[in-house]
C-alpha cells in the first residue's frame, strides 16, 4: 500500500510539473525588458543654393551649371566634364559681345589637349543657354535653354547644394576678357 501511494504521488506530481509546464509554455510570453534605442542621428543636410548666393559667388555659378548640364540637359556631349575628381577648367571669351562660357574637363588640361570644341554656355541675366558642337556632323550645334531659376529649383530638389558647393576648390577660371 505504501508503494501504491508513493506511486500515485510521484504520478501527480509529474502530472502537476508537466501541467505547469504546459501553462507556461502556451501563456503570453512576457515582454522582453526595454531598452532604451537611439534614434539614428538626423542627416545632415545643406542648405538650399540661393539665387541671390549664385549672384555673390561666381565660381560657385559656374559650378552649378556645370552640375545642371551634365545631370539635366540630357545633352550627350556634357557627360565629357563629368568627371568630378579631374575638376574643371572654364575659359571666359568674348564672342559677338556676349560672356560665352567655355567648359572643358580636367582643370589642369593644357592647350595642346584641347582639340574638339568644347561645351560651352552663355548667362544673359537668368537666361541660360547651353551649347555643343555636334561630332561628326555638318556644324550642327546640340542648344538647350533654361534660368538661373530653374537650375537652381532643381538643384535643391535634388539635395545637390552640397555637392555644387564642393566642386569650386576642383574649378579653374580663365578669364580672357580681362
Amino acid at each position: 500500500m505504501k508503494k501504491g501511494v508513493l506511486l500515485m504521488t510521484g504520478v501527480l506530481l509529474l502530472g502537476g510539473l508537466g501541467a505547469w509546464g504546459w501553462h507556461r509554455h502556451t501563456a503570453a510570453p512576457a515582454p522582453a525588458p526595454r531598452t532604451t534605442q537611439r534614434a539614428a542621428p538626423p542627416t545632415k543636410r545643406a542648405r538650399p543654393l540661393t539665387l541671390r548666393e549664385l549672384r555673390r559667388r561666381p565660381k560657385l555659378t559656374y559650378a552649378a551649371l556645370i552640375d545642371y548640364a551634365v545631370h539635366d540637359t540630357h545633352v550627350m556631349r556634357w557627360q565629357e566634364v563629368a568627371d568630378y575628381q579631374a575638376g574643371w577648367q572654364v575659359e571666359i571669351d568674348r564672342v559677338h559681345g556676349a560672356r560665352r562660357y567655355s567648359v572643358w574637363p580636367d582643370r589642369n588640361i593644357q592647350t595642346s589637349e584641347k582639340k574638339l570644341e568644347p561645351n560651352w554656355f552663355t548667362l544673359k541675366g537668368h537666361r541660360v543657354t547651353y551649347q555643343s558642337f555636334v561630332v561628326h556632323s555638318d556644324g550642327d550645334y546640340t542648344v538647350y535653354r533654361t534660368t538661373l531659376k530653374r537650375v537652381v529649383h532643381r538643384l535643391n530638389a535634388q539635395h545637390a547644394a552640397a555637392r555644387v558647393r564642393r566642386m569650386p576648390e576642383r574649378l579653374v577660371v580663365k578669364d580672357a576678357t580681362r
